[in-house]
């Protein structure tokens, strides 16, 4: 399998297809692979969707010069629940471009058709090397079926009595599951302090499937190791028995890592915490400190 498929495949992403000279779909089937720690789906499982078919209309748009695009931030909003074995189907389309820069417009729907995720990619003409690319070589062949996720257990139900922190406490200490997704990115997680001074750290060790065409790490997979941390950070925060979702994540891209066993790590704050929404920064640095990512999120409590 080519660096351009793992993590399409890991996160069983599919069927891209061209369906215009500034657009194109895709598809995901979501899996308990995908689940986080409470057994559910949230926003971060589909970032690599979002970040992929985002890239794809302006990538094409520059295969004439053999120019090379990636994306410098995306901006993503969610709305409600999808469940396990749920199939997504995602649309594409450039809203605005010159010659270097472009605006891409992503919706993903469930199979019912109701608008889950919607938002942007901002595209950028790079002068990097990578795989020669096709428009045959940018369309995503059959979903992996996903066989490998039948047996994945999800985590056991959380004690509605438990607050917040002591859950992300117990995940930290190895007494709670992390969850699937947390299990897939080889991350743990770290917790200091407690209300408005809580910082939560997620530490991934990177491996080959996490590359890209360039062999960095894949936009997609970045954006959602972001966003799961601010998912556990957003956890921190509830009061017993409440529940959360991420409902906003806008993740800036600023040096991609490479992917061959090194540790990034990100480090969660609150901006401002609400009753029914709290606000989050997220720095995605290297293991030597180096600067990789900012992110901020919206939890929304209910």
């Amino acid at each position: 399998m080519s660096p351009l498929r793992e993590p399409l495949a890991t996160f069983q992403v599919g069927h891209l297809e061209r369906t215009g000279h500034a657009s194109a779909t895709g598809e995901q089937q979501l899996s308990a692979r995908l689940a986080d720690h409470r057994g559910r789906i949230d926003l971060p499982a589909l970032g690599v969707l979002f970040d992929h078919l985002g890239g794809i209309p302006f990538q094409l748009m520059n295969l004439d010069t053999g120019g090379f695009t990636i994306q410098a931030r995306l901006s993503i909003s969610a709305q409600g629940h999808v469940g396990i074995g749920e199939r997504l189907t995602s649309s594409a389309q450039i809203a605005t471009h010159d010659d270097n820069y472009a605006t891409t417009s992503v919706e993903i729907r469930t199979s019912s058709g109701t608008v889950c995720c919607v938002g942007t990619a901002r595209n950028v003409v790079v002068g990097r090397s990578g795989e020669p690319i096709s428009a045959d070589g940018e369309a995503g062949g059959d979903i992996p079926d996903g066989a490998d996720a039948d047996g994945i257990r999800l985590p056991e139900v959380i004690d509605p009595k438990l607050a917040g922190r002591d859950i992300v406490a117990e995940i930290a200490n190895g007494t709670r599951d992390a969850g699937p997704l947390v299990d897939l990115l080889n991350c743990r997680v770290e917790i200091e302090g407690s209300g408005a001074d809580a910082v939560l750290r997620l530490r991934a060790r990177t491996e080959d499937w996490m590359g890209n065409m360039f062999g960095t790490m894949h936009g997609g997979v970045i954006a959602t190791i972001v966003g799961q941390a601010a998912s556990l950070a957003g956890q921190v925060h509830t009061a017993p028995g409440q529940d959360y979702s991420v409902s906003d994540l806008a993740v800036g891209f600023y040096r991609s890592p490479a992917v061959h066993g090194g540790e990034v790590i990100a480090e969660v704050v609150p901006i401002k915490l609400g009753r029914r929404i709290g606000s989050f920064d997220v720095t995605l640095t290297a293991h030597d400190g180096m600067l990789l990512s900012r992110g901020t999120a919206d939890v929304r409590y209910g």
